[in-house]
């Protein structure tokens, strides 16, 4: 067991970090000369024996990769590339599961200087072909047994000269690179492209669900901003397996690889979707040190505890992102994963996690945490720009030359500009969250600053509701929405999924009512609870309040 850490005191750390001491430990001479695919995988690959990537199909067979191979395999891939006439600054975009193909072609596609984005497979050809249309995207990278939905895409993609089609048993099109028997045919020897820090590298894009999905480019000194975060936050120490449970369609998944690539550390993958059961064999088969997740993931896990029984877990670790963390399931972590999960913040902009909570650091359970060493983060006033002062709400800001920070939205300088107001002392980027700062620097979520309640004259945060009646052992998972009405301007409307044996009924709204009002306060608590069945998410599994929140405006339409 690892008794030290990377992070053994948060205030010395950061008081003495600079992004200079990571820029050090690349082979190249960062940042001037630097190449993410280079220093992720060809850096490491002395060792022949070293695994980058075990990776579980959903047959459930394994798959490894070392970085040895690794290195050979990116760079047939960045040949292919060069072949197909892809120049350094086009754009690849993938659009595959979690196989060992989809990392080989995102290290080989920066080798080539090329400019790596991907697209989930949840979205379908509208969502594929509105992100490879915006940005000119030159090749796709996907499946045959996607191939039918990239070709729908591609129908109004017309920048698209390349489909590079790993043939997964149907047989790929013919006029379809194939990925395997190209790289077969194609030189291991490839000298990465001679790129620097501010050269182009990934273009990821938001989930679009306040307007159309904006294009946010990142350069190749990202890599310096996640690797600082996969050795703080995450604590990645020699010998870890870290199971990441984010595809590279996010951003968030490509942060964990590519961050933990650059110390050299081995991931771990598994194919298929989340099932409570399938992934506790996985912790008891597999000597998982390290998990990252997201809180439904965790929350269902718990709601499904007792598929953990009997599992021998390796976790030393366990982290979070998506959506704030609420304190119960931080409890239950402790219980039984016998870890406490660490909540992490970061936005596509941020490139990163950037306000975190740090293994050595004391815990505040539903606390978002510090700033990551070597960024500066603070709540301020949205229309001035001001610091805030601590309890004071505002907005998340962020400022700096810190690497990960996004360059800007693809060719939107305007939409770029807005993000950033001029404070008295400097300019912010605004995140659009709200927050505030306790008296010691924590941070503490409250909602987006779109989602806030107004209420008799009360500013309520969604968040500290949900997360108390997520604590009711009634409640399964729950949104909050404002709903208007004629006194109170508006009231907190409750949708609740109830917890297995649960038995929805009006007295258990009322002793759900009961419990956040004796937990929160008298104008906290939902007026209104409403049982369903599930709650509408967005692609990457957020809860799409704004269609909750319409339901209950035409509810109080009719009901006027």
């Amino acid at each position: 067991m690892v008794e030290s850490h990377n992070l053994p005191d948060y205030e010395s750390v950061r008081a003495e970090f600079s992004w200079d001491d990571i820029y050090a430990e690349a082979d190249w001479d960062a940042p001037e000369e630097l190449n993410v695919g280079h220093e992720v995988a060809d850096r490491h690959a002395t060792d022949r024996e070293k695994v980058a990537l075990y990776q579980v199909g959903t047959d459930g067979e394994l798959n490894k990769l070392t970085f040895w191979e690794l290195a050979n395999r990116s760079s047939q891939f960045a040949n292919v590339l060069e072949d197909l006439g892809v120049e350094e600054g086009d754009r690849v975009f993938s659009y595959m599961p979690r196989i060992p193909e989809h990392y080989v072609a995102l290290v080989g596609t920066l080798k080539r200087g090329a400019v790596w984005g991907s697209v989930n497979e949840r979205f379908g050809p509208d969502g594929i072909s509105y992100r490879l249309d915006d940005c000119d995207a030159k090749v796709v990278v996907t499946t045959t047994d996607n191939r039918d939905t990239v070709a729908d895409a591609l129908d109004d993609a017309p920048t698209v000269e390349h489909v590079i089609t790993v043939d997964r048993g149907t047989g790929a099109p013919a006029e379809d690179v194939v990925f395997n028997t190209a790289l077969d045919d194609a030189s291991t020897e490839y000298d990465a492209a001679e790129t620097g820090g501010e050269d182009d590298a990934m273009l990821y894009y938001t989930s679009g669900t306040t307007g159309l999905a904006k294009g946010v480019l990142h350069k190749h000194r990202w890599i310096a901003g996640v690797a600082a975060t996969q050795r703080y936050t995450v604590d990645l120490q020699e010998g870890d397996l870290y199971w990441s449970t984010g595809d590279l369609g996010w951003l968030t998944g490509a942060i964990n690889t590519l961050g933990a690539w650059f110390w050299g550390s081995s991931l771990f993958t598994y194919e298929g979707e989340f099932d409570p059961e399938e992934w506790a064999d996985l912790l008891d088969e597999y000597p998982i040190t390290v998990l990252f997740s997201v809180p439904t993931a965790y929350r269902m896990l718990r709601e499904h505890e007792e598929v953990l029984d009997g599992v021998d877990l390796d976790l030393r670790h366990a982290l979070s992102i998506g959506e704030p963390l609420s304190a119960g399931v931080v409890e239950w972590g402790e219980e039984s994963l016998g870890v406490t999960i660490l909540d992490t913040y970061g936005q596509t902009e941020t490139g990163n996690m950037i306000i975190n909570n740090y293994p050595t650091m004391e815990l505040r359970p539903g606390s978002m945490g510090k700033p990551l060493p070597g960024i500066e983060a603070d709540i301020v006033d949205p229309e001035t720009g001001e610091v805030l002062g601590p309890g004071e709400t505002g907005e998340i800001a962020e400022r700096g030359e810190y690497p990960c920070f996004f360059d800007e939205y693809w060719q939107k300088p305007e939409k770029t500009a807005d993000c950033f107001i001029d404070g008295p002392d400097g300019e912010w980027y605004l995140s659009g969250d709200l927050a505030h700062k306790d008296e010691d620097g924590y941070f503490w979520f409250e909602g987006r600053a779109d989602d806030v309640i107004l209420s008799s004259g009360y500013r309520i945060g969604p968040f500290e509701v949900e997360s108390s009646l997520g604590e009711h052992e009634a409640v399964a998972e729950t949104a909050v929405v404002p709903k208007p009405h004629p006194e109170r301007g508006n009231i907190v409307k409750a949708y609740v999924v109830p917890s297995e044996g649960a038995t929805p009924s009006e007295d258990l709204k009322e002793t759900v009512k009961t419990h956040v009002k004796e937990e929160l306060s008298a104008h906290e608590y939902p007026r209104e609870i409403e049982f369903v069945e599930e709650l509408p998410k967005t692609v990457t599994g957020k809860i799409r309040r704004t269609e909750l929140q319409d339901e209950a405006e035409e509810e109080a339409e009719v009901s006027a």
